[in-house]
């Protein structure tokens, strides 16, 4: 009987997820809209009473233009299942020990029709491996990389320390400590639940095993919900919707990036963190412990980490001899979007001053600095010049494509093979049981869903034929970019323009 309830329940849910997949049709970002009711950020708490996280933002309604009847439908309709007929089933056996088999069996023809099946990075594969050193430069894990307070480079989680988990799994707040040999980070020492291990010891492997399951964790909870999500993409929408008018030349610039946003954060939210949600079904912990990480995590962003140079100085990395393939690949992404916005910003403002004088960019500026945590002045320089403008629009430009592509849609090719990135580990060190692998699975799946491109044309956002022009440009050299990286060698962790979404919209 337990048989055929997981053979009905997870038919079901596999076939929830890919309707949504098949029926995700990309409509053109509209023009922003002549008048709309202001937004006010509120906690999530007191937007959705059933989530009680009281840090982290969220818009107290939805604009008109981007309110969906039908996705708010398809949403309720999905919560309502998580409460009578969920996609988790109790007593299920582990999955199996091959994990190819396992991955077959659980993404299957049905889906293989609609997206291609995941590819093992080389960082993983192959004896010894995954190896943390590569995976700290290497993969989408490589923003943890920094130097502490006593000049340790290391990977730190311990922010996901005493927190709850699920029953008979293992807490996986841990710290990993490398060295550099070759200009190539090696691991030397792992602090986690387990105590102080170093390679060579019985328990090396599990310690390895819980420093990945914490940066898959870490990645997708934190860096790319949180902070991406709300603690970034909440502000600038709301700031730019409240400050900008709609033919205001820096709200034509940003709008194809933050449309989306509120509808897209409410709804997802909702989804993801009540009891019985995504997160928790997919993740270490309790849906209580989760709404804990939220909190303790939001007031912890920074905005540097959408200007991959600010954002490598910050983390005590200039002086460190190392090869950083993904941070080369980051620079290069983000020096074309801060060209766009730097041409386009010089254009429409002749000088420093004439963009001082501008009463609506100071009101954007002022908005962000109150709803961004710590602020968006790192980022100006302390004083607003065309610069430092182009800079912050060219890295949040930067952080509604390639960061969110890469924190969420590149985990396609990482978190499902979870014999080697587990997203849970079972203290008795048996395997996830099926229902697990099944949501890891049709979770990353419908973060795969098509969206508006960024390498499209956006001149209809201009406000006059050389603004077009501008955005022609910013277009172009994005495919040449792609032209560039076609001739490269391939590597699972590179960012592409042809990847890369205009917004976070879901």
């Amino acid at each position: 009987m337990s048989s055929l309830t997981w053979k009905f329940r997870r038919g079901f849910w596999d076939w929830i997820s890919i309707t949504i997949f098949k029926g995700k049709k990309v409509e053109p970002i509209p023009l922003p809209p002549e008048r709309q009711r202001k937004l006010r950020a509120v906690s999530v708490a007191e937007r959705i009473p059933a989530i009680r996280v009281h840090n982290a933002k969220l818009a107290d309604h939805i604009p008109e233009d981007e309110a969906s009847g039908l996705m708010l439908w398809v949403f309720r309709f999905r919560l309502l299942m998580f409460k009578i007929f969920g996609p988790m089933q109790k007593g299920l056996p582990e999955i199996d020990a091959d994990i190819e088999r396992a991955m077959n069996d659980a993404y299957d023809a049905k889906y293989r029709k609609f997206y291609r099946a995941p590819e093992i990075p080389s960082e993983m594969a192959g004896p010894g491996y995954p190896d943390l050193g590569v995976m700290a430069v290497e993969s989408p894990y490589a923003g943890f990389l920094h130097k502490d307070e006593e000049g340790n480079l290391v990977w730190d989680f311990r922010d996901l320390d005493g927190l709850e988990t699920h029953d008979g799994y293992r807490g996986i707040g841990c710290r990993v400590f490398f060295d550099i040999e070759n200009r190539k980070p090696v691991a030397r020492k792992i602090e986690s639940e387990l105590g102080e291990t170093v390679p060579g010891d019985a328990d090396w492997e599990e310690a390895k095993a819980i420093a990945l399951c914490a940066a898959s964790t870490q990645t997708s909870l934190v860096a790319h919900f949180n902070h991406v999500h709300l603690a970034c993409g909440t502000p600038f929408a709301i700031a730019t919707r409240n400050e900008l008018s709609h033919d205001h030349v820096i709200c034509r610039l940003i709008w194809p990036h933050v449309f989306g946003t509120q509808n897209s954060n409410y709804l997802v939210t909702r989804l993801q963190l009540v009891k019985g949600g995504s997160f928790e079904t997919m993740f270490s912990f309790t849906h209580e412990a989760l709404w804990k990480l939220f909190d303790k995590t939001y007031g912890d962003y920074r905005a540097s980490v959408i200007v991959p140079a600010l954002d490598w100085s910050d983390r005590g990395l200039d002086d460190v001899e190392i090869d950083a393939p993904v941070q080369d690949n980051l620079v290069e992404l983000y020096d074309v979007m801060n060209a766009h916005a730097q041409r386009y910003i010089e254009h429409y403002y002749g000088s420093d001053e004439a963009l001082r004088a501008d009463p609506q960019v100071k009101a954007w500026i002022a908005e962000l600095n109150r709803l961004v945590p710590n602020g968006v002045d790192g980022i100006l320089g302390g004083r607003l010049t065309r610069a430092g403008l182009a800079r912050l629009i060219g890295g949040f430009i930067y952080m509604a494509s390639v960061t969110h592509e890469f924190l969420g849609s590149y985990m396609w090719d990482y978190q499902l093979w979870v014999d080697r990135n587990p997203v849970r580990l079972r203290s008795d060190g048996k395997r996830i049981p099926l229902d697990v692998l099944q949501k890891v699975i049709n979770g990353n799946f419908n973060l795969n869903v098509n969206r508006a491109v960024l390498m499209q044309d956006l001149s209809y956002f201009a406000v006059d034929n050389a603004g077009k022009k501008l955005f022609w440009q910013f277009e172009s050299e994005l495919r040449d970019l792609q032209m560039q990286m076609w001739t490269r060698p391939h590597a699972t962790w590179r960012v592409t323009p042809d990847r890369l979404d205009a917004n976070i919209n879901a």
